[in-house]
């Protein structure tokens, strides 16, 4: 047996996180682009290939934060969530404060899933509203009701899971103003201290592309400068473009992703870093199935842990820490890009504050060419 590391002698950054990948949906929804389908007839050698996984990658490391994502978690046969985090326990190093999170939708979240997390030790749930209007519920093929997901808070507090999410998103069709100030109000009421907001994208292959529907950006982005608004008004800060939460609140587990800190992506299509490489597993079921996991490996240059690392920061309240990219990487982003960032200053997008290169607010509208600008 290999010799787990002692995590108590580790930094918080050095505790990887893991995900795992639960591919399987009650429905498919009409934007969506994941990995994921409605046929659960392999979904017990899809639990035993997951578990073996994680034996094989496991090996004592030290972890902190464990996300179980989909596709929907909450599909799974009662006792496989159980079985799989006990594994994750065997074969990780997990900290006794780790953050431990689950998604679900609220047509399969109800009180007997939530019995279930909380005897397997989850500690905090994202539950995918996506919107109060049943109306714009219907017309994206979400399987559910707002009044599901009001069931679905509920049944997750009586089961003493306090720590919830909910998703939101924006631009969808027939959304209007009316519609988002209601969701976010109605979320607001319940207390919840994370919210997640995604604006609509649209993939091609997908039941929404094809029907020809196509987001307005311009409307998009004054959805997300009400969100803004709203949500600050009511004490949420945003920590990273799409999320806010109340303070201490920030979903630890995804905070690893924008701080290039290391993960293990366990399951089909699921993606790892260590810090060096990044490591994406087959898409393919049946190849997965097989144990042939690996799809793609890319072993990163120093260049391109500096752009990631410009990309990811920028993304966050926190910004780029130009003191530790000179330090690590030997650039100095302040006087190698001394001319664009005078300029974006300039027009009011971007601050240095401490030594951290930030966003302005009005700068998370056009993030992505802000970011490319200084590439």
């Amino acid at each position: 047996m290999i010799r787990p590391i002692n995590s108590k002698t580790l930094s918080a950054s050095e505790k990887r996180g893991v995900y795992i990948h639960i591919p399987y949906c009650r429905s498919r929804c009409s934007y969506c682009s994941f990995v994921s389908g409605c046929d659960f007839s392999d979904m017990e050698a899809y639990k035993n290939a997951l578990i073996k996984e994680v034996e094989e990658r496991g090996c004592g490391k030290a972890a902190d934060t464990v996300y179980i994502g989909g596709g929907t978690p909450s599909v799974l046969r009662r006792g496989y969530l159980g079985e799989i985090l006990d594994a994750i326990r065997r074969n990780f190093a997990l900290d006794s404060g780790s953050e431990i999170s689950v998604e679900c939708n609220p047509d399969s979240a109800n009180a007997e899933f939530f019995a279930e997390c909380a005897a397997a030790g989850v500690n905090r749930v994202s539950i995918g509203l996506q919107s109060a209007s049943d109306r714009l519920l219907r017309a994206v093929s979400r399987p559910h009701t707002f009044g599901q997901f009001a069931e679905s808070v509920r049944a997750a507090r009586a089961a003493s899971i306090t720590n919830i999410n909910a998703d939101l998103m924006l631009n969808l069709p027939e959304q209007n103003e009316s519609d988002l100030i209601d969701s976010l109000d109605r979320i607001i009421e319940f207390g919840l201290p994370h919210v997640s907001v995604y604006g609509l994208s649209v993939e091609k292959g997908t039941p929404l592309f094809e029907s020809g529907y196509t987001p307005d950006e311009d409307r998009g982005a004054d959805m997300y400068e009400r969100t803004v608004e709203i949500l600050r008004s009511h004490g949420f800060c945003r920590y990273e473009v799409s999320n806010f939460s109340f303070k201490g609140k920030e979903c630890r587990h995804n905070l690893k992703y924008w701080r290039r800190g290391i993960y293990d992506g366990i399951g089909l299509a699921a993606h790892s870093f260590d810090g060096k490489a990044r490591v994406e597993n087959t898409s393919k079921k049946s190849e997965y199935l097989k144990g042939n996991r690996i799809e793609r490996r890319v072993e990163l240059t120093a260049d391109d842990e500096i752009e990631e690392t410009v990309m990811l920061a920028l993304r966050t309240s926190d910004g780029i820490d130009c003191g530790s990219l000179r330090e690590k990487y030997g650039y100095d982003i302040l006087n190698e890009k001394a001319e664009e960032i005078s300029r974006l200053s300039s027009l009011g997008l971007l601050k240095i504050d401490s030594n951290r290169l930030k966003l302005t607010d009005k700068a998370y509208y056009i993030m992505n060419s802000v970011i490319v600008s200084l590439l």
